[in-house]
């Protein structure tokens, strides 16, 4: 193998990795440098020091002398901007080392330039921090979505609409339905008594009764309408004990209702909900107009539960003939003497509920 000297080969790695070097002595007085030495940029003087070179390194004597000698193998700084004389700045890691010949101690300053590295680096961190914020107001907005379909859609409807169960446009399908109104009785009068912020304030209070019946027996709330409140069962989501729900749903709430007048009997008045219910079959989906959708039920089977709850007097709950063939194996029930209901030919027998195993 023949040995050949390569001359200037250090100096062409160096500017070729775009790394310059200088060594000082111990009193930090620079002694020779190499390299690409623009990294250096304007810092680099023939009676310079490393504290020339390097301002970062100011208050750091102690870190320093540790590396001179050897108690410290080696320091490092990262990205350190300099300004090369062409008007570009440039980042560099400094990394100190110490270098001994054969009589006497040295200090070793390389400088590595970075900068296409570091500008990548900040460009990914502007990218982070600008999807950081683009998910937090995604994340505002979902909250605000979240927020309305909790409050403005029936919380059933809207999770069946996320998961596509039921198309979000006009229209819909006949399934059988269970049907349930339920209004307040003496509201009106009562009304004449008391300012309207006092009777809203009760209103809220009773239609929160019904609503909180009806969800913990799986019913849908689909309209508030005044002081009646109007909920499906079987819709969106298949009940096979539909029925029954409703039935179970129309006494819990006469019984939330009862205990809330006598918890509260010397400050609210005499009010009491009438219940109608009814099952068939009927049209659900979304009915309304290109701007405005509304989640509901029509038909003859529900306008027959409507009839039915104008009907019921305060405290019962009267259910129509389908639905008493529904639960009559499973309910106390009483048929009432047959009724004429406005639209209908024929005289119909509903029943008043007891109770509901």
């Amino acid at each position: 193998m023949t040995t050949t000297t390569f001359q200037n080969l250090p100096e062409l790695i160096f500017q070729n990795q775009k790394t310059a070097y200088a060594i000082t002595d111990t009193e930090y007085n620079l002694i020779q440098h190499g390299g690409d030495i623009h990294l250096f940029g304007e810092m680099l003087q023939d009676e310079a020091t490393l504290f020339d070179l390097v301002p970062e390194l100011y208050g750091c004597e102690d870190v320093i002398d540790d590396v001179v000698k050897g108690t410290l193998p080696e320091f490092d700084l990262e990205n350190l901007n300099r300004l090369l004389p062409n008007g570009d700045t440039c980042y560099v890691n400094l990394a100190l080392l110490p270098y001994q010949t054969t009589d006497k101690q040295y200090l070793l300053v390389l400088l590595i330039d970075k900068t296409e590295w570091t500008q990548t680096q900040q460009t990914l961190t502007q990218q982070r921090n600008e999807l950081g914020l683009l998910k937090s107001k995604l994340d505002e907005v979902n909250q605000r979505m979240e927020f309305i379909i909790q409050h403005y859609v029936p919380r059933e409807v809207g999770k069946a609409l996320m998961e596509n169960r039921i198309a979000a446009d006009l229209g819909g399908d006949v399934r059988e339905v269970t049907a349930l109104f339920a209004d307040l009785r003496n509201y009106t009068s009562i009304s004449e008594k008391h300012t309207p912020s006092e009777m809203i304030d009760l209103l809220h209070v009773c239609l929160e009764i019904a609503a909180s019946a009806i969800e913990q027996e799986g019913g849908v709330v689909v309209n508030f309408m005044g002081d009646a409140i109007m909920a499906i069962f079987n819709a969106p989501n298949l009940q096979e004990d539909h029925a029954k729900r409703a039935a179970k749903a129309g006494l819990i709430m006469q019984d939330n209702m009862k205990q809330y007048l006598a918890e509260n009997k010397d400050n609210v008045p005499p009010l009491y909900l009438g219940v109608g219910i009814n099952t068939g079959q009927a049209l659900v989906g979304n009915i309304g107009v290109q701007w405005h959708y509304q989640y509901t039920s029509v038909g003859d089977t529900i306008n027959v539960a409507s009839r039915i709850c104008s009907t019921a007097r305060p405290e019962e709950v009267l259910i129509g003939p389908n639905t008493y063939e529904y639960i009559k194996h499973q309910s106390k029930t009483k048929a009432l003497p047959p009724m004429k209901f406005k639209g209908k030919s024929q005289e119909m027998v509903v029943y008043t509920v007891l109770e509901v195993e």
